[in-house]
């Protein structure tokens, strides 16, 4: 297989699993019994979930760098390969925006929707931190040009991206900004994940990409994971040393990442496990094959979840899971809940990748002939 075309399993295993425990997040969040939220074991599960999102846009820069790499002399001149690859970014940043149409009911966004007030359409999700991020990234390619230091300076803004974040937090940006824009600079109602800091992940995922293809190509690679796994523990260690300190107290908290040390925490445990899952690469290939498709199909995935938990499609009046449902479950009824949503969203990316591989024009049909229905369906909702 050609490098173009190569597969490597450990980076889809990674987007799998990210999406894996994003389905056990979303499921938790939304219905578990409020009385449960203050358990150890509640709380310890949400530290654990607290690494799922800087995971996506990790491994999205680290995909990214892999496309960087490969074509960044088509890169440099924008032309059909450079835009190709931006509108694949507003694909994303489009399904984004989708996700968070009102009941899917186009009429319900027109009556609601004003440019610069607070609406759930103007949330920025993890979906378009991913997008804007790796647009962001695209456009420095013709613009920065040289690209060892382009890399070093994405790693060194992922730095100042982190910095710069707990002030950004205490400007007032919504009251200058509209809406529309102020949710991507600090987070905001509706807005859980604005570039500041989750950029920053994206962009230390494209510099260790750099690194690790450097590695592969002098024949270093596992010397550059065992560098790596030190590296996060590393970040770890240090995290215990400065919040374990007796000499300046250290909030904990939630572990919030808008806080530079929480961010630094979390990317060392993010790294970690990128080893990990390269070492079991080299024993198991692709197994677990679930997982693996729907890494491979994440994006497909991840909208089919959302749809399902947070999609009006339900009840008389177009409600959603989490209206009918809400807090209300046990621990073994949300599990089980997770677990038969990841089983279907795994059995849909088995089946979608098989129809791309297998039966290509026909899966295009599908594709496009299920945007149609979507798009009818949302013109002609009240």
């Amino acid at each position: 297989m050609s490098e173009e075309k190569k597969r490597y399993f450990f980076i889809d295993q990674f987007r799998g699993w990210a999406v894996v425990f994003m389905i056990e997040t979303h499921v938790v969040n939304a219905f578990l019994h409020y009385g449960l939220r203050s358990s150890l074991t509640y709380k310890a599960l949400d530290f654990f979930n607290g690494l799922i999102a800087p995971s996506f846009l990790f491994i999205a820069g680290f995909s990214f760098g892999i496309v960087a790499e490969r074509k960044w002399d088509d890169f440099l001149k924008p032309g059909r390969v450079f835009w190709k690859q931006c509108l694949r970014c507003l694909q994303i940043l489009l399904i984004g925006y989708l996700l968070h149409v009102p009941q899917f009911s186009l009429r319900r966004l027109f009556h609601s929707l004003k440019w610069g007030h607070n609406h759930p359409f103007w949330g920025v999700d993890v979906l378009h931190a991913i997008a804007v991020s790796l647009l962001l990234m695209l456009l420095l390619i013709p613009l920065w040009r040289r690209k060892k230091s382009y890399f070093n300076f994405l790693a060194a803004a992922a730095v100042v991206v982190s910095l710069l974040t707990p002030l950004l937090r205490l400007l007032p940006i919504e009251r200058i900004l509209p809406w529309a824009f102020s949710g991507y600079l600090k987070r905001l109602p509706y807005s859980q994940f604005p570039l500041f800091p989750w950029m920053g992940f994206a962009f230390m995922g494209a510099a260790a990409s750099s690194l690790w293809q450097k590695a592969r190509q002098a024949g270093t690679e596992p010397r550059f994971f065992r560098h790596l796994l030190f590296a996060g523990f590393a970040l770890v260690v240090i995290f215990l040393i400065i919040a374990l300190q007796p000499l300046v107290p250290v909030a904990l908290g939630s572990f919030n990442p808008a806080k530079p040390l929480f961010f630094f925490l979390k990317l060392g445990m993010i790294v970690m496990l990128l080893p990990l899952l390269w070492w079991v690469e080299q024993k198991k290939g692709e197994r677990p094959v679930l997982v693996t498709r729907v890494g491979q199909e994440s994006l497909t995935a991840y909208a089919f979840h959302i749809v399902v938990i947070f999609g009006g499609f339900f009840g008389l009046h177009g409600h959603n899971l989490v209206d009918l449902i809400r807090q209300t479950r046990s621990w073994a009824w949300v599990l089980a809940m997770a677990a038969v949503l990841i089983l279907v969203t795994g059995a849909l990316s088995l089946g979608w990748h098989w129809l791309k591989q297998n039966r290509p024009e026909m899966a295009k049909r599908v594709f496009w002939a299920g945007a149609f229905i979507l798009v009818i369906y949302m013109i002609l909702r009240v």
